[in-house]
């Protein structure tokens, strides 16, 4: 009959041995236990660990990211300022150089205006200088004349050759 259990047993799958299957129950139930007494609980404080350390790397990586965000602002704030000034700057750097083109044309044009007058006096003073210079020497060459007249009395050709070398020498005068 133990054979015929055998047999039995071999050709139909669902029959289990109720010794087998306690045993096999009781060697799980230890090893589910051990691993929830002994490896269970170290998975766990690796899991949280794990869970702690990302929530802590999330916690400062926003932090990071606030603190870039806050950083870009204040670059941003800085250039807007830095763009300002430098407009103010060029602004100012035109007008002071408007201002100091039209203060040196100014005083251009007064000194223009001072050469000018300066120029006219010097030239008024020439123009006298040389008529007073030219009736001087008019006056002497008359005296001469009148000197040579009186010496001696004067024919036609000789008022002609008085008057040809009062020329001349008029003429040499005024080169010289």
């Amino acid at each position: 009959m133990l054979h015929f259990i055998a047999a039995d047993a071999a050709a139909n799958p669902v029959n289990v041995e109720l010794i087998s299957l306690i045993t096999t129950i009781a060697i799980f139930l230890i090893f589910f236990l051990a691993a929830a007494w002994l490896v269970w609980p170290k998975i766990l404080a690796g899991l949280d660990d794990r869970e702690r350390k990302i929530l802590k790397e999330i916690e400062s990586a926003e932090a990071a990211r606030t603190e870039a965000a806050e950083s870009l602002a204040r670059q941003e704030a800085a250039l807007h300022e830095a763009r300002r000034e430098a407009k103010a700057m060029r602004e100012q750097a035109k007008t002071d150089a408007e201002t100091y083109a039209r203060d040196l044309r100014t005083h251009a044009e007064a000194e223009l205006e001072a050469l000018r007058k300066q120029a006219h006096r010097e030239i008024d003073s020439a123009r006298e200088a040389a008529l007073s210079d030219l009736s001087t020497h008019a006056a002497s060459l008359a005296t001469a004349v009148a000197g040579r007249i009186i010496e001696r009395e004067l024919t036609a050709a000789d008022q002609q050759d008085l008057v040809t070398s009062s020329l001349k020498e008029m003429a040499a005068a005024s080169v010289g």
